[in-house]
């Protein structure tokens, strides 16, 4: 049999461009080709509070007639309504002709509003037996014992750092208990924090891997599982996954939402010089302008690594000091500071100052300001509401210190893009005089360590101690964790890469 797997990058809801997509992909393929398509690939996903609108049934409806109508031969996920319950489904078409229907029954996070169905569904092909259905579905399929030449599964498989080869992994047991190929396609692109990263594979009876297409590339490849060889894989290293990751991410934020320019606060440090290379390969230099925003307080090499990153992009980018300001807005306090020292408000009045002219120029060019958040700030609070925790969507907010400037190296591997006292200097928020993170932080990498043992592996205070931190050093940070929580609720949203992404993996009681 000739298989073809079509990792597409579909848009939520937008039923006539899918079918575009859609029926672009099976004019590639010639007759006694199967296409399979992933998991509502018609609709697109997650469909979230859209299942409670009777539009959208119908237009999926709609749409679902007019393709089974190709005179081809594929698999295809779209949402179904029938007696008043909503459904996951994937239809199966043979030259035209709906041949046979599942409906998803192990429901998953993007799941809500479908109603349990019945899961996988077995139709004769070219002499050939095959069960198709949803990959959450597959377990269930292999406990009641059936037997097929072919299993087919389409998914919707979230990036995570290692989430491929521990899908892969999982699923190499139950192959062989199945006795026959297993094909797997997943979507490829980005919907909001999520990025879909393609990835599609097939298993030889044997478990081992014959077939898998790349990570983050949307396209289509078709197999003959009567040829199946064992696959010699170059997997990818964790800064090209987490590069690739964020470009695709931020590439479909943007032109998903109908937005063509990112504004990007530029402050010299290494996060808005590491986020302002990730959109210049996501959206184009023309469509990314820099804006540095130097204070009292901002050193000279601040200011000129943050040029000099502007520059080595090639990126539109215009200075505005904004002392004057922060001079204008502190005076008109006074009758309220009075005489009081210099402190937080002042800090945080800095940042929103800089966070209003980055909108303003963003509204009046029609663009969207993108986030330069980290994890590890996240985490702790260090960053100031409606200031530079804002944006329409955090670039590297899933990212830890650390791997931001793991991230920074591999981009500066051949050359250098990003400055290299960006990388080096002492990181520094430059709010006061000569401040320093590390003022009321241990190092980064002892910081990272511990927030990675408590937020991704869920360990207590007595177990990070356990592993030889400081029992101060980890009460202090955990604390910091605890307490900002209800800031978490109102940043910028992250892009996901990690296991634990705040706000959606991660949701903890505000108070």
């Amino acid at each position: 049999m000739k298989i073809a797997l079509s990792q597409i990058n579909t848009k939520i809801a937008d039923f006539k461009n899918n079918l575009s997509v859609l029926k672009e992909e099976l004019c590639k393929t010639q007759n006694e080709v199967l296409t399979v398509f992933p998991e509502l690939s018609l609709s697109g996903s997650p469909l979230e509070d859209l299942t409670l609108y009777e539009d959208v049934f119908s237009q999926a409806m709609k749409y679902a007639e007019e393709l089974s109508c190709e005179k081809k031969d594929f698999i295809f996920g779209f949402p179904i309504k029938e007696n008043s319950k909503a459904y996951n489904a994937l239809a199966f078409v043979k030259n035209g002709e709906l041949q046979a229907l599942s409906t998803k029954k192990n429901l998953g996070r993007f799941d809500k509003g479908f109603c349990s169905g019945n899961g996988f569904e077995r139709v004769e092909y070219n002499q050939n037996s095959i069960a198709f259905g949803f990959l959450e579905d597959l377990e269930d399929f292999v406990k009641g014992s059936q037997k097929a030449d072919l299993v087919i599964c389409s998914a919707n498989i979230v990036f995570e750092l290692n989430a491929q080869q521990e899908v892969i992994t999982r699923l190499q047991p139950i192959v062989r208990r199945l006795g026959c190929p297993l094909v797997v396609v997943n979507r490829c692109g980005a919907e909001g924090r999520f990025v879909f990263n393609g990835g599609s594979f097939v298993l030889q009876a044997n478990g081992n891997l014959a077939e898998e297409l790349p990570l983050f590339d949307a396209q289509t490849t078709i197999v003959e599982t009567q040829k199946l060889k064992n696959l010699q894989k170059n997997p990818l290293s964790k800064p090209e996954k987490l590069y690739r990751a964020s470009v695709l991410g931020i590439r479909d934020y943007y032109h998903k939402n109908n937005i063509k320019k990112a504004v990007i606060g530029l402050s010299g440090g290494i996060d808005s010089a590491l986020v302002v290379v990730l959109a210049v390969e996501a959206l184009g230099k023309e469509n990314v302008v820099g804006v540095l925003l130097p204070s009292e307080y901002s050193t000279s090499h601040s200011v000129s690594d943050a040029k000099a990153s502007a520059e080595n992009l090639q990126i539109e980018h215009y200075t505005i000091p904004i002392k004057e300001s922060f001079t204008t807005i502190h005076s008109a306090l006074q009758p309220v500071f009075k005489d009081l020292p210099f402190g937080l408000a002042e800090e945080n009045l800095q940042s929103r100052i800089r966070l209003s002219i980055i909108m303003g120029i963003a509204n009046k060019i029609g663009a969207a300001m993108l986030n330069t958040t980290n994890k590890s700030e996240t985490a702790v609070g260090y960053g100031t509401l409606y200031g530079d925790t804002s944006g329409g969507i955090a670039a590297i907010g899933d990212m830890y210190k650390t791997e931001v400037w793991e991230l920074s190296r591999w981009i500066n591997r051949e050359k250098e893009i990003i400055p290299e006292n960006s990388i080096i200097k002492a990181p520094s928020a430059e709010l006061r005089p000569d401040q320093k993170d590390s003022d009321s932080l241990p190092d980064y990498d002892v910081l990272d360590r511990i927030l990675y043992l408590h937020i991704e592996q869920g360990k207590c205070k007595s177990e990070i101690i356990s592993e030889g931190f400081d029992e101060q050093t980890v009460e202090k940070i955990l604390r910091l964790v605890k307490i900002n929580e209800w800031k978490r609720h109102q940043v910028a949203p992250s892009l996901k890469v990690s296991s634990k992404t705040f706000g959606i993996d991660r949701i903890m009681p505000i108070s």
